[in-house]
This record gives structure tokens, sequence and C-alpha cells, in this order.
């Protein structure tokens, strides 16, 4: 019995290494793909269609409370203190409410722009996983993670770059 477990041990041990030497990996560098996908230029088009209006509003309101501002400095000797007050508050809301505008729009663009890295990365999964399948690959492993690779384990990045510009 204890022959029988060691052969099997043996065997199992032999087909498992001979598994891993038919094991073909590459490496891609995710960062500078994403860096240099086409789809960026894309996405900033987007996003900058997408809020060009509220950041146009928000410059509109920006330059009314700089005339707002200048008109009170000029008329405030002739106005009465419940005039000055009244004014000083109003400019002071109008502040605050732009204030809100932008951060509600940078908190709007941030959401959006993560959207978009979102399915850029999705599109750059399938376009490294398209190489890989079409090149034999059984394993791509990130080239930043890897401790060391060998310069005979192929890099990917480019094609995978190829790849999404189809």
């Amino acid at each position: 019995m204890k022959k029988l477990l060691l052969v099997l041990a043996t065997l199992v041990s032999m087909t498992t290494y001979s598994t891993m030497a038919e094991a073909r990996i590459a490496t891609v560098n995710t960062a500078l793909v994403q860096a240099k996908a086409p789809q960026n230029d894309s996405i900033g088009q987007r996003l900058k269609s997408q809020f060009s209006g509220r950041q146009n509003e928000i410059k509109r309101l920006a330059e009314n409370i700089e005339k707002d501002k200048e008109s009170l400095s000029k008329n405030a000797a002739t106005m009465s203190d419940t005039q000055l007050t009244n004014s000083r508050r109003q400019i002071e809301k109008k502040i605050a409410d732009i204030q809100l505008m932008q951060k509600n729009a940078k908190d709007d663009f941030e959401k959006a722009r993560r959207d978009e890295v979102i399915k850029l990365n999705t599109q750059i999964k399938k376009a490294i996983d398209a190489v890989a399948i079409r090149s034999g690959f059984n394993l791509v492993i990130e080239k930043q993670a890897a401790i060391f690779t060998d310069v005979t384990v192929p890099d990917l990045t480019e094609q995978v770059i190829a790849e999404l510009k189809k």
C-alpha cells in the first residue's frame, strides 16, 4: 500500500511538473496601457462637453458676484445701514451658493470620471484577454507586480494598446 502511494505521488508530481513546463506566461504594464489608450481622448472630450455648461454657469455667477461687490463698494457711502447689510448678505449668500455649486460639480465630475475609468479598465481587460488567447498564453501578470521577470518573458503591452485601437 505504501509503495502504491509513493508511486502515485511520484506520478502526480511528474505530471504537475510537465504541466508547469507547458505554461506560457507574459506580462502587461496596465498603467502604461491605460495612459496610452486611445479611448482617453474621447473620455476627456466627453467629460468636457458634459460639464462645460455647468462650468460656464459657475463662471457667469462668479462674474456677477464681482459686479455686485464693485457696485456695493461704489454705492456703500450713499446706502443706509439696512441696505448695506442686506446687500452684503445677498453677496454672501451668492458666494455660498456658488461654492456649493462648485463642490457639486466637482463631485459629479469625479464620479463621471471614475465611471469612465471603470469602463476603460473593462475594455483593457478584454483586450488583454484577446491578445493572450490569440498568442497562446495561459497566464498574464501585471509587469509592476512581478518581483522578477526574465528577459525571455514576453511583454504584451504594445499588443494590448494596438488591440484597443481596433
